[in-house]
């Protein structure tokens, strides 16, 4: 966002400067006589500009940050008319007392017929040179035409038009960039909430397995616990960044089966399939445990025929999974059952949207299927 309002500073100096440039230079260019340019005359109006600027810088550094954006638009608009009716008068007065004559002359003026002579057999051009070219307070016009002050009020509306709509489009730019931050923010920290939740799920059923694995063979436990250590190493710090290689990925994956291997006997079928050759890719970390978890939860039960098939696959540009466990259905925990697949599909709508592609179905035949596919 600091980026965002120091390049938009910039063009906005840069768009001022220019503005400035062009209004100085309009009296050079167009103010050229027979007699060549009257510096005086010149040199007078940019002094009137003086003033112009002044108010310019009132409006953006007091009045619009003060007034406009605290939602004091009516005062904002008052002090408005305030400077203009204050200036407009020393504009006025200045006319009036530097130059009558040509407040005289130019009262007794009718205005010129556009592109035909007058009655005294001069054309427009003609009149149009008898008349000193100058600024708000130095060009009268006609009588009965716009008062020379005008001059003053349209170019300070139009400027300060110009320099508001800089400031306001500034303004609502770095509420739409803090708005985006606040957005992104949340979502980090829900991400975070959602990876955090499926921490202390997993151990704890983990450590329920090593439990039992104990009095089995305390050999194997202790092996058990090496693996989980470095399963839980890389829970704590290598997942937490938002992508991770999908060889780690694998590697964890399958010390957790390794781990719940030693909690089965072999007349239940655990199958792992993962290609030899993985592409230098990254997913986010963490995204199918969650499912693999269901699938032994519910897929393995010591009364009946049991099996757990896991299947990665990835290319370039896709990352598949698909696990399918046989059905056995158990009372406890019922409260606690989904939520860490409540969770995955809660993270891969925030990573993904509606990018990916995500099938579970339960068979007639008390099989379970997942199914996921994801763009990399």
């Amino acid at each position: 966002m600091k980026v965002f309002q120091s390049k938009f500073g910039q063009v906005q100096l840069v768009l001022i400067t220019l503005i400035w440039i062009i209004l100085l230079a309009i009296p050079v260019l167009f103010g050229e006589t027979d007699n060549g340019i009257n510096w005086e005359h010149i040199f007078s109006i940019w002094q009137e500009y003086i003033l112009l600027f002044v108010i310019l810088l009132i409006n953006r550094f007091i009045l619009m940050p003060k007034l406009f954006f605290k939602d004091k638009r009516i005062l904002y608009f008052a002090s408005l008319f305030v400077i203009f009716a204050f200036t407009s008068s020393i504009f006025y007065f200045n006319g009036k007392i530097n130059h009558p004559e040509i407040n005289r002359q130019m009262d007794m003026r009718t205005p010129p017929a556009p592109r035909f002579n007058n009655f005294n057999g001069q054309n427009q051009d003609q009149i149009l040179n008898q008349r000193p070219f100058g600024g708000p307070g130095q060009m009268p016009m006609p009588k009965g035409g716009m008062p020379p002050f005008m001059n003053l009020i349209i170019m300070s509306v139009l400027l300060i038009g110009f320099d508001s709509g800089l400031l306001f489009f500034s303004k609502w730019m770095e509420s739409e960039q803090k708005k985006l931050k606040a957005e992104k923010e949340s979502v980090e920290n829900k991400m975070a909430f959602l990876q955090n939740q499926i921490s202390p799920h997993f151990f704890m059923n983990t450590l329920n397995n090593i439990h039992a694995l104990v009095d089995i063979d305390s050999e194997e436990a202790k092996e058990a616990i090496i693996k989980l250590s470095k399963m839980m190493d890389y829970m704590l710090y290598e997942s937490q960044t938002a992508n991770i290689s999908i060889n780690q990925e694998m590697e964890f994956i399958k010390s957790y089966v390794d781990l719940m291997k030693l909690r089965f006997t072999d007349d239940v079928e655990i199958v792992i399939d993962i290609p030899t050759v993985i592409p230098n890719v990254n997913i986010p970390p963490l995204l199918t445990i969650s499912f693999i978890e269901n699938a032994f939860k519910y897929g393995v039960s010591y009364e009946a025929d049991s099996y757990i098939k896991i299947h990665f696959d990835a290319t370039e540009t896709h990352f598949n999974f698909n696990v399918e466990n046989s059905l056995h259905p158990k009372a406890e925990n019922k409260k606690n059952s989904g939520i860490g697949i409540a969770n995955t599909k809660n993270r891969l709508e925030l990573i993904y949207g509606s990018n990916f592609d995500l099938e579970i179905n339960e068979n007639k035949n008390n099989s379970f299927f997942v199914k996921l596919n994801i763009p990399l």
